[in-house]
Formats: structure tokens, C-alpha cells, sequence
């Protein structure tokens, strides 16, 4: 040791030199952006665990005319809400998704078999819409039908916005 102690040393020492106006500036930018980027990845994050989720309703849309589904048969309309199949089953009509229960692909109808076939995986419906084989855990949803002055309206679930 040299026999100063760390209180000389300290006051042997120069006080900091005061910052450029380029520092200072380098820094206050640097800042801002590292709030504004932390501040968008917290309002992301959010969004990601709270998401606006638009309240189903119920909507009613034509299918078409009474006319253009065979008697004692099926037809498989695409709507803008997802696709649906209707039946003739004497005077009455009847709707199910055409949304299979397993994943999600569209069934098609065999009319050899009479049966809805998912192409994905094989599962088998009946005319009922009840499952008959493979991996769909549940029956095609049913949807309500209404006949108005031979058309045909369907009434289908939606999340879209009304339109003002």
C-alpha cells in the first residue's frame, strides 16, 4: 500500500464529466423505444389471454326451394355460415350440419349406401345423422327448419357482426 486511503482516493478523483447533448439523446431514443416495444408486446400478450370473442346468435338464412331437394332425398347445401344437408322425408324437411363431429371435414352423401361418409377418416352417419361407425364421438348437429311459402330457411349459428 502506498498509505492513502480510499477516502483520498476518492476525493484525488474528478467528478464525472457531464454528458454530450449526443449521449443524452442516444440514450432518451434508446429508451423510448424499449418502453414502446415492451409496451406492444404487453398489449399483445393481453390480447392473447383476454380475445374478443363476438356473441353467437342465431340467424335465419335460405337454403333454397322446397322444389330442388328430391323427394325422399338428400342435397347438400354450402352456406356462408358452413355447409348443411337437407331431407325430404315425406312432407317434412330436415337440416344437419354437414360439418363432421370428429375434425371437421365435410361429409358427403352415398346415396347406394344411404349413408353420410367423412372422407377424412371413414366415420359413417346414418339418415337420422346418428354415428354408425369410426371415430365421430357424437351425432351431426340438427338444425331448425322452417318452410316459408316453399322456401326453404335454415337457422344457423354465427359470430358475424350485424350490420348497421
Amino acid at each position: 500500500m502506498n498509505g492513502t486511503s480510499n477516502v483520498e482516493q476518492s476525493a484525488n478523483q474528478s467528478p464525472p464529466s457531464p454528458r454530450s447533448r449526443r449521449e443524452f439523446l442516444a440514450d432518451s431514443f434508446m429508451a423510448v423505444g424499449v418502453m414502446l416495444g415492451l409496451g406492444s408486446l404487453a398489449f399483445r400478450f393481453a390480447q392473447y389471454l383476454y380475445p374478443v370473442i363476438l356473441p353467437e346468435r342465431l340467424v335465419e338464412v335460405s337454403a333454397g326451394k322446397v322444389t330442388e331437394i328430391p323427394a325422399g332425398g338428400v342435397r347438400i347445401v354450402n352456406l356462408p355460415e358452413g355447409p348443411v344437408i337437407l331431407e325430404s322425408v315425406g312432407t317434412e324437411i330436415r337440416a344437419f350440419s354437414a360439418i363432421c363431429t370428429h375434425l371437421g371435414c365435410i361429409v358427403q352423401y352415398h346415396d347406394d349406401k344411404k349413408e353420410f361418409v367423412c372422407p377424412c377418416h371413414g366415420g359413417r352417419y346414418d339418415l337420422d345423422g346418428k354415428v354408425t361407425y369410426g371415430p365421430p364421438p357424437r351425432s351431426l348437429d340438427v338444425i331448425d327448419v322452417k318452410v316459408k311459402s316453399d322456401e326453404v330457411f335454415v337457422m344457423m349459428k354465427t359470430q358475424k357482426e350485424e350490420k348497421v
